[in-house]
């Protein structure tokens, strides 16, 4: 059953709040993180029934519920034994924390591993970066030189060509040369001879052709020579460009395999960065997990010293009808039980009159199951006291405990106010056996009437 419709009355109902479990009702499980395993039984004089099937929207509730203590008519059952038993939760969860650390510690030396090997193959990575800069700069300065080679190689070749214009126009002008010395030999040569005018001429015309040709001779032998040079030369440098251009290939060659290989740490450094940042993630988590089972542990250990505290001789709340105190010691009731008819929000409780900021306290003492702001009722506070037994405040100011808190009677718990819409200062105060509303003027006394 709904938690507010058990309260109020199923008019009221508020989906998604579940009715606390009754006295002999199991505990309702650990969030799946920290699923605990089932507590054992404590022996008693009579057997214990079979637990009642959970209701599903108890599946929320944080953590399991404490048993409140039965009237102290036969053996202890309520907070003795759940002192003996929540030492089992405890220890369970102590272990599922320890277990979670050891794999905190376990992904931490991964992730530590990790890095040492991201590191060394950034290491890696910065020297190819280098080696692949300088190889850049090297090759850029190949490209320099061959293209210098191949300028003096153009220039050597048109010095060659000029060389081998001139010396085919020398040794044209030798042929020329040679062919008139010839045909003059075949005649005039005769009749120089024969020609005794002038003796000394006939010697000077043979000197001077004579040494034309020596002279035409030598310049076709110089231009001999620098062409073959101009061609050693050109050879030499055409071999040069080829071995700069081969020395240039080769470590274009190099950079591309640096290239590659740079390429394929950069992809190993890329998985080992995502597999930091998952270890990290993990870390992470498990970190959330360890604080979460923690504060549970202390959850756990705080509800077993508060469990240990309240004794076993201690009066259940049925034993204390017309016993109880009120949570308004001084509060004049406005609006008694059963007041306004059955149409009335607050007809299965009293209105009790007081400034704002006066104490609430608690009747008895229980669990805190609900303290919300709920329509009609304002700031509201529920208290489970055991065997079904509830205590609602409502319209107050302010509310001091929380869901899942433990309370004494007399504890102060809330401040009063004028939540809710009521139109006046007071607090709405009833008491709740499951679905049935008790007369708080029947189970309090003192003053408050």
């Amino acid at each position: 059953m709904c938690l507010t419709a058990a309260l109020l009355g199923p008019a009221f109902a508020l989906p998604g709040v579940a009715a606390p479990p009754e006295a002999d009702a199991p505990p309702p499980d650990i969030p799946p993180l920290f699923e605990a395993a089932p507590l054992p039984a404590t022996p008693t004089s009579a057997p214990e029934p079979a637990p009642a099937p959970r209701p599903a929207a108890a599946q929320d509730e944080p953590l399991p519920e404490l048993a409140i203590p039965a009237p102290a008519t036969g053996p202890a059952r309520g907070l003795g034994r759940e002192a003996s038993d929540s030492a089992d939760p405890l220890v369970a969860r102590e272990r599922e924390l320890s277990a979670i650390e050891a794999r905190i510690e376990a992904v931490r030396d991964e992730l530590q591993d990790r890095v040492q090997v991201r590191d060394a193959l950034l290491a890696e990575l910065a020297q190819y970066e280098l080696d692949i800069s300088s190889l850049t700069l090297a090759g850029r300065q190949l490209e320099i030189m061959i293209a210098e080679h191949r300028i003096g190689l153009a220039a050597l070749e048109t010095r060659q060509a000029a060389a081998q214009e001139e010396l085919a126009a020398a040794r044209k002008e030798l042929a020329a040369l040679v062919r008139a010395a010839y045909a003059m030999g075949q005649g005039d040569r005769l009749r120089l001879l024969l020609n005794q005018d002038d003796p000394t001429r006939t010697g000077r015309i043979f000197g001077y052709y004579h040494s034309l040709g020596r002279d035409r001779a030598e310049a076709i032998a110089a231009v001999e020579r620098l062409s073959a040079e101009l061609s050693s030369i050109a050879t030499e440098a055409a071999t040069e460009a080829q071995r700069l251009t081969r020395l240039a290939a080769h470590q274009h060659q190099t950079r591309l395999r640096l290239e590659a290989a740079r390429a394929s740490r950069e992809a190993i450094v890329s998985g080992i960065e995502s597999a930091i940042i998952g270890d990290r993630e993990r870390v992470a988590a498990l970190g959330a997990d360890a604080a979460a089972l923690r504060d549970l542990i202390e959850q756990l250990r705080r509800r077993a010293e508060i469990a240990a505290e309240v004794t076993l001789t201690q009066e259940a709340i049925a034993a204390r009808r017309g016993q109880l105190p009120w949570p308004l010691p001084e509060a004049e009731v406005l609006q008694r039980f059963r007041a306004g008819g059955t149409g009335n929000l607050h007809a299965n409780g009293v209105l009790l009159a007081a400034g704002e900021g006066s104490e609430v306290r608690a009747v008895h003492h229980g669990r805190v199951v609900y303290a919300d702001w709920l329509r009609g009722f304002g700031l509201l506070l529920v208290i489970d006291h055991g065997e079904g037994y509830m205590t609602l405040y409502g319209h107050n100011e302010s509310l001091l405990t929380e869901v899942g808190e433990w309370v004494a009677t007399g504890d102060v718990i809330a401040l009063t106010g004028a939540s809710g819409g009521s139109g006046y200062r007071g607090l709405y105060f009833a008491i709740r056996r499951h679905d049935e509303a008790l007369d708080p003027q029947q189970w309090c006394s003192g003053s408050a009437g």
